[in-house]
């Protein structure tokens, strides 16, 4: 998918393949252009990819995050950070009557996506802070809720905690579901005291990760899942079967959560900082420069 507007806007991505973002708070985003779409770099880290929203996702915690929803796609969602959009467009592509709603505090992002990345049929944005979008009174009436907020790529005490999961089961039907789009680290400490919280609040809860993950030997991804209702683990597992991320998934979780306390907003818990990763972007922008360079100095055939 390429960003909407005319043939000559088309042509400009083109040819200026990188672009910045600069965001209210002073911070800023690399928007780079590559073979299936634009990715969003924040600190060297990919945070969202546009391209086609049919094919499988490219980032791998938004396919673990599209199998976590099971089979039956949600027809109301909350999506709290937004991005790009990159799972609200995976789930439109798939379930066209989605009702989604994003939630956003980031102003030069929403105006970025709007301009630039429409966002699909049946998905509005609104520009909020998402806790307070969450404590405010809800109907229940929700389907799923997305939480996927990270900040300086750490994820805000604001999401780790028993009163924001609260607020997070309020919103929810009895069968609804919450997935997290979360991380651990080699200790797993941050790990176990999350699902120990949303154990307190749900019947039901799973964890998709890596085994490399899960056993130390390096700090990544991991989808959290609660349920009211139990999960659909075979239609999950059908989902990330083959999957070159092999990613598992696991409900049997007492050995991994052991004596970790719940988390409380008191605790301002927020998640462990990341090891420093590779400049994926400027990885990126020179790429698309050799691949530039390249259909410079070649013939038409």
């Amino acid at each position: 998918m390429s960003p909407s507007g005319p043939p000559s806007q088309a042509d400009a991505d083109r040819s200026h393949p990188v672009e910045t973002v600069h965001f209210a708070d002073g911070s800023e985003a690399r928007l780079v252009r590559d073979e299936s779409g634009w990715s969003l770099t924040i600190d060297g880290v990919r945070q969202a990819h546009v391209g086609d929203p049919a094919a499988p996702p490219v980032l791998t915690s938004v396919r673990w995050m599209l199998a976590a929803l099971g089979a039956a796609l949600p027809a109301r969602s909350a999506h709290l950070g937004g991005s790009l959009l990159t799972l609200p467009r995976a789930i439109a592509a798939r379930q066209p009557e989605a009702e989604q709603v994003v939630i956003e505090l980031e102003p030069e992002l929403v105006t970025l996506v709007e301009s630039r990345f429409p966002p699909p049929p049946g998905t509005r944005i609104e520009v909020s802070d998402a806790r307070t979008w969450l404590d405010a009174p809800t109907e229940g009436d929700l389907d799923a809720v997305v939480l996927d907020i990270f900040s300086g790529n750490r994820i805000p005490a604001a999401f780790t905690s028993r009163e924001c999961f609260t607020a997070v089961r309020a919103a929810l039907t009895g069968s609804g579901v919450l997935v997290i789009n979360s991380v651990a680290g080699p200790e797993l400490e941050f790990t176990r005291r999350e699902l120990a919280t949303l154990r307190e609040l749900f019947d039901h809860v799973g964890m998709i990760i890596q085994g490399s993950v899960l056993h130390g030997a390096r700090f990544g991804n991991a989808t959290l899942i609660a349920s009211g209702a139990p999960l659909d683990v075979a239609v999950i597992q059908a989902n990330l079967a083959g999957d070159s991320s092999k990613g598992v998934l696991l409900t049997d979780l007492d050995d991994i959560i052991g004596d970790a306390r719940p988390v409380t907003d008191a605790d301002d818990l927020w998640s462990p900082v990341p090891p420093p990763v590779a400049n994926v972007d400027q990885a990126l922008e020179m790429i698309e420069s050799l691949r530039a360079a390249v259909r410079e100095i070649t013939p038409p055939s």
